[in-house]
């Protein structure tokens, strides 16, 4: 009996699999358990499909940034609508971006680069996945700022405001308290109001 073209759904390729289950993997068991004996197991391939595609678990890690990204792109876009008041859409804007970076699949990128640091190897490859996923961050941070991407210091506020989320997400891991967050969100607020105000 034939599927009908509305009921046919593309079959991932096998390193698609391979990345799915590594991407599953980081989310909810975190780097150290994330193996490529465990990603094989997941993703019910064998040893040998796995190595075709990911000589080592530096590249199967590395595999995994862009697809981290596009989930965090579309988690952000169905937390964050529009941009039509200023004042008030910069909260807003920020918000959305920490919500974000507090969720299991921006950690987990946060914490691909943070084992990375005595592992050469595996820092090269996500260097270069980062690169190539950079041209996406942009895209969404743009988006959400939309309404003042035409202040002169856009860019500058944009790069600092990035920079302070992760850091407050780095930081709320160990504290666990959302009310801290949001009070450090509310001053950068103020911070960047008065930026652009000036």
């Amino acid at each position: 009996m034939k599927t009908s073209t509305s009921e046919a759904r593309p079959v991932p390729s096998l390193k698609d699999r391979i990345t799915d289950a590594a991407v599953a993997l980081l989310i909810d068991e975190g780097v150290a358990k994330t193996t490529t004996v465990a990603v094989q197991k997941r993703a019910n391939v064998s040893r040998g499909a796995l190595l075709y595609h990911f000589p080592s678990r530096a590249d199967l890690l590395a595999s995994t940034i862009e697809r981290l990204v596009r989930m965090n792109e579309q988690q952000i876009n169905e937390s964050f609508l529009s941009c039509s008041d200023p004042a008030e859409d910069v909260e807003k804007a920020l918000i959305a971006l920490s919500d974000n970076m507090a969720r299991p699949s921006y950690l987990a990128e946060m914490e691909l680069w943070a084992i990375s640091r005595n592992d050469q190897e595996l820092r090269d490859a996500l260097y270069q996945a980062e690169k190539a996923a950079r041209f996406d961050l942009d895209r969404v941070v743009g988006k959400l700022l939309e309404c003042w991407k035409k202040h002169e210091n856009y860019q500058l506020l944009a790069d600092l405001s990035v920079e302070f989320l992760r850091g407050v997400a780095f930081s709320d891991i160990l504290r666990k308290r959302p009310e801290y967050r949001w009070r450090m969100i509310s001053l950068w607020v103020e911070v960047i109001k008065k930026s652009l105000e000036a």
